[in-house]
């Protein structure tokens, strides 16, 4: 992504063809359903047997979110769009309007086509349920197959698109706010003729093929699990925290805003009162669908915690706790990183600034000593 512009088209033809994937996975699963609907109705009528343990829930979401990621990317570049206020509410509204829509047509689609042992498999489900649908669809067909499961390695390749592009704007947004001891300056300039962050970029390309290289290689589970519970955990641990953080704002604006209006007259008080309205019509996200959010993100980050792991049928006297290990490594992955990013930022942040501070107290010293006059006497 060395040019913004050719980003955003890749980004966006990416996204045209996920949604033109699902779609054709949600049309056809649901044709198929009404026109065979002696057979397909097989799984309506007999209830799944997976997984229904509460930790199953949280695990699936993060899964789920990966793969529908990209829908807000928007909230991260809102600085480069014009009326972002705007942009800000309709892209959010229809993105999850499209994700809700895509989601609960496309599993329609899987639960009419894929036969229920392929669905309660937990062994196969993870990376051959979208290909099991094709070839019942298209079997006798393996060019369509192969065309349609490279559609949906496009869909994923997507989300990592969209990934990589909001996270150079999380990178750069948190540098213009000194968030980066000492790199801070390098780390928010973008580059004029290319108009895009390739500092942010070249240090999200170096965090991330250290997780590939070292952290991928050291656990047993799928890739695919590895990498899309621990990205989306520790986007989940950032949603939290930022939810968190956007309420206490607002109660701390709106304290601010009350103590003002003591000091203000009648005219002055109600040109405030009519700002401040316009402001939060714009912005202001209702309280109840805020604390909905926050919920949610404190059910994934602590039920996931929760996790259940069987012998498989032939190793009976499997290590139970190996396999725990191995599932909570995602979670744990996310915590170790955090806390090791939050106590180099704590240290680095308060020791460069105190050296700072102490450099510019001796400069300011020094000077102050060198325009005193002289007293030759």
């Amino acid at each position: 992504m060395i040019n913004n512009r050719w980003a955003n088209y890749i980004n966006q033809s990416l996204a045209v063809i996920k949604l033109i994937t699902y779609s054709i996975i949600a049309l056809a699963g649901i044709y198929r359903l009404a026109s065979n609907w002696s057979v397909s109705r097989f799984n309506w009528e007999h209830p799944i047997n997976g997984d229904t343990n509460i930790s199953a829930y949280s695990s699936s979401i993060l899964l789920i979110m990966f793969s529908y990621d990209g829908w807000n990317t928007l909230n991260y570049s809102l600085d480069e769009f014009r009326k972002p206020g705007k942009k800000l509410i309709f892209s959010n509204s229809i993105s999850v309007g499209i994700v809700t829509l895509m989601y609960l047509l496309v599993n329609i689609a899987f639960i009419s086509v894929v036969p229920q042992e392929s669905i309660s498999n937990n062994n196969n489900i993870d990376e051959t349920i979208a290909a099991t649908f094709f070839y019942k669809l298209f079997g006798k067909s393996v060019g369509i197959v192969r065309l349609f499961t490279a559609l949906v390695v496009l869909s994923v390749i997507g989300t990592a698109a969209a990934g990589v592009w909001s996270g150079s704007r999380v990178i750069v947004a948190a540098a213009a706010s000194d968030f980066f001891p000492k790199y801070s300056k390098e780390l928010r300039t973008w580059n004029q003729y290319f108009n895009t962050p390739i500092n942010a970029l070249l240090l999200q390309f170096i965090w991330c093929s250290f997780i590939i290289l070292f952290v991928g290689s050291s656990f047993t589970i799928t890739s695919f699990t590895l990498f899309s519970t621990f990205s989306m955990y520790s986007y989940w641990i950032f949603y939290f925290a930022t939810g968190i953080g956007l309420l206490l704002i607002r109660r701390n604006k709106k304290n601010e805003l009350k103590k003002k209006q003591f000091d203000m007259n009648d005219k002055e008080l109600n040109e405030t009162s009519s700002l401040f309205s316009n402001i939060t019509r714009e912005y202001k996200v209702p309280l109840p669908f805020a604390i909905i959010f926050i919920l949610a993100g404190l059910f994934i980050l602590v039920f996931s915690f929760v996790v259940n792991v069987e012998c498989p049928k032939d190793k009976p006297n499997c290590d139970l706790r190996e396999k725990t290990a191995q599932q909570l490594a995602p979670i744990l992955i996310s915590y170790g990183f955090l806390f090791v990013a939050l106590t180099c930022w704590y240290s680095f942040y308060y020791w460069w600034g105190s050296i700072k501070d102490q450099r510019e107290a001796a400069v300011m010293r020094i000077a102050d000593e060198n325009e005193k006059p002289y007293d030759f006497n």
